[in-house]
This record gives C-alpha cells, structure tokens and sequence, in this order.
C-alpha cells in the first residue's frame, strides 16, 4: 500500500450473523484497541491441534487473533514494534514473518506453542548481513521454504532471497534480485513474478541459481502501476492488480513467458474509481482486497471471462476513490472461513460460499453480409454486467445470480436488438449468435428558429445516439438551417443552443428518414449549462489546474471526497467547468502557483426589469504548509462596474460539494448591455490544494421592482427533492401569494399560481423531471428564490 490515513476506533468485538452480501455472511468483527491506529495486512495460521488463527498488521505491531470460532474471536498474543502504517505478513510452518517500513527489519514469531501461551521470547529479528536491511515492504515464502524480501531499503528495492527451510528462526542469505523495486511479488518452483510498480509491469525472474536471479520478460498492466501478481494453480494464468485510481483486476496467459498475452481485465465497480489492492487464487476463484469496495470474489475458471460471484463492503459510508477499506484478505484456512483485515474497523471473519457464474458467450455478424462485427455493447439488462465484440465478433460474459435475462446488443449504425427470455444458469455457458442490421442512413435536415420564428445563425445543435453515447455536434448556417450526412436513424438526445438564448435539450428523440425536417426553438434568454461550448473563455497563468469544460472526475482528500465528481443538476448535459480534471487524488491536477479565470461572453440586460444571476459552484482548499488561503472569486461587471458576488474559502460550508447561489443584480450595480460574468480561482502563497467547479449559469427576470429582503429560513418549501406535490410554509401570512415556476435550462416559465391570505400553500405538480427556479411573492414583493428537483 502506498498511503494512508491515521484513524482510531474504540475497542470493540461485534458479533452480526445475520448480515451477508452476495455469497459472503459476516460472523464477526473484532476491533482493535484505539492505541494500535490502522490496521494493515493479515495472514493465517492453522495450529498442531487444528484451531485458526488470523495474524493481523497494526500500526503499533502484529496481533495474533484465535478465529476457531468464527462468531468469536479471541486476540492470544501482541507483539509491539515501531510505529507504521505498513506491516506485511506471511507463514512458512509454523513461524510468521512480519514486515515492515518503519524499522527493526524482519520480525520473527515462533507459533510452535500454540495453543499454548507465545510469549516475548518466542518474537527474534532479523535485519541481515550481507544485504542489511532496516525495513521493507513486503514477504513471500515458496513451496520449498525460500523466503523473498521485498521493497527493502537494500540496493534498489528488489528482493533478498533468503533460505527459511534450514532453521526459521535463523534465516540465511541466498542471493538479491536488484533489477527493478518490487513491491509484492509470487514465486513458484524456478520462477519470481513481481510488481515492479513504479514501472508499471510484471517482471518474470529466473531464480534457478538465487546467488545470481535473471529477469526474462517484463510485461505491462492495464494501469501501468503493478502492485500484485498470483498464479493459478495450473501455471498457465497470473492474476494482477493495479493500486491506482480505478484500475483493473487483469489476467494474462503466461504458458509461453515469451508470449505473454492479456485475456480479460475487470472492475468491482466501472466508473467509481475504486482501488483494487491484493488478489489470490483459490482453486478457480480469485479473492480480493479491494479497499472500499470490501472483499471480492471472481469465478476464473475461464481466465478470459472473469465474473465477480461474491463481495463484501466493510465501508458501506465509503466508496470510490481512496485508501480506506480492506487492505488484506485470506482465504486458505482449512475451515473455509475467509479473514480479512479493514483499515479503520479491525479484523473481520466471514463465511464463503463460492459459486460458479452464469456464463454468455457468442458471436455477433451483421446480417447482410455476415462478416463479424466488433465492438458491439452486450449488456444483460438490469445488470452491471457488459461486453464488447472483439475484431472476430466473439464476446463473453457473465453473471453471479441465475435466472432468465433479456440481451441486448447495440452499435453505432445499427439497429439494437433485445433478446429476452435467455435462461443463465450457474456453472454452464449459454451460447447466443446474433445478427445485427445495418440502420438507415439518410441526410439528417434540420432547422433552428427563435420565438418569432426567425432562423437562428451559429446555433450550435448537439446530436447524442441514446444506445451508444457518440455524438456529432453542428453549426446552424446563415439561413439557421444545418444538416448531417450518412446519419443513422435512431433514438437521440438532442442539445440546442446559442449565448443570448435559453438551451434546450429533447431526450430519446427518434429521428428518422421520414420525420425531418426537424424544428427547434429557442426563447431568448441567458442559460448555459455547459453541455455545448456557447464562448466562454479561459485565461490565466496557472502551471497546472487551468479550467476545462468536461465531463468531472471525483478526487478526494485524506479519503474524502474533495471534487463531487458530477455535474451539479439534472440539466442537458454532464458537462461543467471544473478545474485541471485529472481525478484521482486531490493533488493530482489541482490549480498550481497561479490563477485561472473563465469569462462568459457578453451579454445584455439593458431591457430588464429585475434581473437575477444564478449559478451552482463548488471550491475545496486544503493541504500544504500553514493555512490554506486561497479562494474562488465570482465577480460581475456591467462595462464600468465590477464587483465580487460571491466567493469560497477554505472550509466554506459547502466545501467539495455544489452549492446553489442566486444574487439580485440591482443590488450590486445598474445592468446594461454589456454584462459579463467572470469566475476566478487561484492558488497563492505557499501553494496548497486548490480546486473548483462551475455550473448551471441562467439570468432571470422579475417583474417586482421592490424586493423585500427576508430571511431564508422563515420560508421552508419541501420536500425537496419533490415528486407531485410542493409545500410552502411561511413566517407570515400575506393577503396574496404569488408562485412562478421557471425550467432552470431554458428559463421558460412553466407555471404561474396565486393564494389568498395564507401562511402555508400547497399545490399539486404536472413539470417533467428536471431542475427548476421557483420565485416566491408576498403582496407583491419578491420573497425568495429557491431551485427545487423534480424526480
């Protein structure tokens, strides 16, 4: 592991046979004294008398824990040691070596009394000779009794292969592999395969003669970041994992070492950038740790179609990114029971119950022609579980749970198809071949008008397939006409827009042949979403973290989250400005020794009445030496003026998450023709993390030239998110009430209600799902303006 965070948790021994996830049921968890911090890696240990025992890292030492009886666990003995975060553990018969990367070098316990008492005398140490060492990051013994060191601080990190077979309890030096760091590797009969992480490969190593270890081949992982190699039982397949931001569990077909080839690579949860940590093989299953995503367990009795069949989430408040969780698993006690070892919660005990998958394999061709088609989406509906046709249009996939499913099959130019009722069945493969035809090509015509039927020049018109996600984005010309060649028909979302026009979004259009042309109006208006790229421009000098108008990765922060890792509503797009964007850890691609600034185009306000500006924005500052100090800064000028609007600080009350804001622009300066919005943020001084997102910009207008200012929280309006019904409770009763409802991405006002003398209104709604403004007016004054969720 290569990083963590310092927590503490009370003592404490919870018993929950009841709770299970998919095909593993918790027994127990033993928690550990808050004096021992973190928990690292665990290991096993079965005695001469048959009782289980899970030996387990902590941050002060190495805990020796009786799990015989899985519901309760019972620590026998604790060995103290210097203080670190990384501890790694293996057994060779009946002595445990504990490594470490604080000091002291190899820890040795003697287990031979067990279950008798272990006591201080049975605990020696071992820091070398030849190739001293002071600490390390990791252990492996073999078959025959050869132990490896590795991540040492000895040469450059390799391993030091040591002789553990003679007497365990003395080790002897064989030799040092010094090619690349390994920070994990296996080693069965002749051959080392280590994770050379910093060089992001596997390396295999001949160690026939260990006075002399010569490396073969090296071969890359899916995210160049190797931590963590094991075999198959057979020989023929190695298992990685990658420790980084969203990486992959990846098998590889390694019979001939000189053409190693990958066969399959999968995650325990796409898209949240979870961290797969230690993978092992058991029989045709491989287990994992996999940080906040708990334990999983993967069905690779076919190495080229991995299926997850089993999990297990220890941090259920946690997810995605960070190095939180379970950071080792072991699943070889005799009994089945599998033990594993939580950062922050201590020791849990499950029971296992490994189960075959539900396999579906096939061939898809297009049905005219017959030849193969590749890169087709096979996705078992209502599932988590997708494929893609490879370049001979076979594919394989899979699923824990048995039953009858519906199929679908989906690729650019071509009509999906669903297959339904196709029976899955645990422990065999069902074969489905399916033909594809070509969809319709046609010259997609199209037409752009403002409310008085004008056409609209330079509107930007955003074509997205629903099936496939590939979009085409054109250009209205002079006549705001705009056209599409070799256009498939299909399902589309559509995205319209132009600055000093309200975007609007049509969702699951069905464009065809016959249908166009195709009309779309726009209502004037100020509104940007960020789905289209209406003119706003960056500026500024950072080194790093310039603003990017992209879809957000989520970072985090000491394992929690810093940028949210969305757009902030349910608007036309996923789009939003967010700054640098690289994901992953908050220091990745955060704003760095500079400022970075976006600007909006100009726009006009010289003809409103009571205009507001509106926006969602998020910032985060943390890190670095002495108190973060720098901000977000949200400025407005009208040509002459220039004043800041609003501005975000380190530990602003919505800090990494969106927040909402609406300001009166009468308030701040007089609105003319030339307004323009400018949103600056900056990393200043001694340099600390420094990230910000921008979203949802709409100006809107109120016809109410008095506005009386009132407090928000003597007005309540739930639930919110809200369904069919909105409910408004005020401090204060009112001869009249009136309520305007606006579309946040078009500013089109959708509803318009009034309410005699009263202090609570209900109404009942008819609006799509979306966002929405609603305005709130007492006896004529302006209330409040509030954004409400439809789901």
């Amino acid at each position: 592991m290569l990083k963590q965070t310092i927590l503490s948790f009370a003592t404490l021994l919870v018993t929950l046979t009841a709770t299970a996830q998919l095909n593993l049921n918790l027994s127990a968890n033993y928690v550990f004294p808050p004096s021992r911090g973190e928990c690292s890696d665990i290991w096993g240990y079965v005695d001469q008398a048959g009782n289980e025992y899970a030996i387990v890292g902590n941050q002060s030492g190495v805990a020796v824990v009786d799990v015989t009886t899985p519901t309760n666990p019972v620590e026998v003995f604790y060995s103290a040691g210097s203080s670190t975060i990384w501890r790694d553990i293996k057994v060779w018969q009946n002595t445990a070596y504990i490594t470490n990367e604080g000091s002291g070098g190899l820890k040795i316990i003697d287990l031979s009394n067990l279950p008798g008492a272990i006591t201080g005398a049975d605990v020696y140490n071992f820091s070398g000779s030849t190739y001293q060492f002071n600490s390390a990051h990791n252990i492996f013994i073999d078959e025959n009794g050869l132990g490896f060191v590795c991540g040492a601080d000895n040469g450059i990190g390799g391993a030091i292969i040591l002789d553990l077979a003679t007497n365990p309890l003395a080790p002897i030096e064989l030799g040092r592999y010094n090619d690349y760091y390994l920070h994990d590797l296996f080693v069965r009969g002749d051959t080392l395969w280590g994770g050379a992480v910093y060089d992001g490969f596997f390396v295999v190593v001949d160690i026939s003669n260990p006075a002399s270890p010569t490396t073969m081949v090296t071969q890359d992982t899916p995210d160049t970041f190797t931590h963590n190699c094991w075999l198959s039982d057979d020989g023929n397949t190695l298992f990685t994992t990658d420790e980084i931001t969203g990486a992959f569990i990846a098998s590889y077909d390694v019979s001939d070492i000189f053409n190693i080839t990958e066969l399959d690579r999968i995650q325990s949860n796409p898209g949240s950038g979870v961290i797969p940590h230690n993978a092992f093989v058991l029989n045709d299953f491989v287990v994992t740790s996999y940080y906040r995503d708990g334990i999983t367990i993967h069905d690779v009795s076919s190495p080229s179609n991995m299926v997850e069949v089993g999990n297990y989430d220890t941090s259920p408040g946690m997810s995605g990114d960070g190095f939180n969780g379970v950071w080792g698993v072991y699943p070889y006690l005799p009994s089945g029971i599998v033990i594993a070892s939580d950062i922050e919660k201590g020791l849990f005990v499950f029971d296992a119950t490994y189960i075959q998958a539900a396999f579906l394999t096939g061939n898809v061709t297009d049905l005219l022609s017959g030849l193969a088609l590749n890169n087709v989406l096979v996705e078992i509906v209502a599932t988590n579980s997708t494929a893609n046709t490879d370049g001979f249009g076979d594919y394989e996939s899979g699923i824990a749970t048995a039953g009858t499913y519906s199929v679908t099959y989906s690729k650019a130019g071509y009509i999906p198809q669903t297959i339904t009722n196709v029976v899955l069945t645990n422990g065999a493969t069902t074969v489905l071949d399916v033909q594809l035809q070509a969809a319709v090509t046609f010259t997609f015509q199209g037409q752009v008008i403002d409310s008085n039927n004008n056409p609209i020049i330079d509107a930007k018109v955003k074509l997205t397939d629903s099936n496939t996600g590939t979009s085409t984005t054109v250009t209205t010309n002079g006549l705001g006409n705009f056209n599409v060649s070799n256009f498939y028909e299909g399902i589309y979302d559509v995205t319209v827009g132009k600055w000093s026009y309200n975007t609007i979004c049509v969702n699951s259009q069905s464009l065809l042949s016959t249908g166009g042309p195709y009309i779309y109006q726009l209502e004037d208006g100020y509104s940007d979403d960020f789905s289209l790229d209406l003119g706003w421009t960056v500026s500024g000098n950072p080194s790093t973290g310039d603003w990017v108008r992209e879809i957000p990765n989520g970072t985090t922060y000491n394992g929690d989250p810093s940028n949210p890792g969305d757009d902030s509503q349910v608007d036309c797009g996923l789009e939003a400005y967010i700054t640098g964007n690289a994901g992953g850890s908050a220091g990745n691609d955060d704003i760095d020794n500079g400022e970075t600034v976006i600007t909006s185009p100009v726009f006009d306000l010289s003809t409103y009445i009571n205009p507001y500006v509106h926006f969602d924005r998020w910032f985060f500052n943390a890190g670095g030496q002495g108190s973060p100090n720098d901000s977000m800064v949200v400025e407005l000028s009208n040509g002459t003026t220039t004043v800041i609007v609003d501005f975000a600080v380190n530990n602003d009350p919505d800090e990494g998450a969106w927040s909402s804001k609406s300001y009166r622009i009468l308030d701040f300066m007089t609105p003319t023709s030339t307004m323009q919005l400018k949103v600056r943020a900056m990393d200043v001084g001694q340099g600390h993390i420094s990230e910000a997102g921008f979203d949802v910009f709409l100006i809107s207008d109120s016809t109410n030239v008095g506005v009386e200012s009132h407090e928000l929280s003597e007005i309540n309006i739930y639930p919110s998110p809200f369904n069919e019904y909105i409910n408004i409770n005020l401090n204060g009763t009112f001869d009249r009430i009136t309520v305007e409802v606006f579309e946040m991405t078009t500013g089109k006002k959708v509803d318009s209600r009034e309410f005699e003398g009263a202090s609570l209104v209900q109404f009942k709604s008819k609006y799509a799902r979306g966002v929405y403004l609603i305005n709130i007016f007492g006896d004529g004054l302006l209330l409040t303006s509030r954004r409400l969720i439809k789901i």
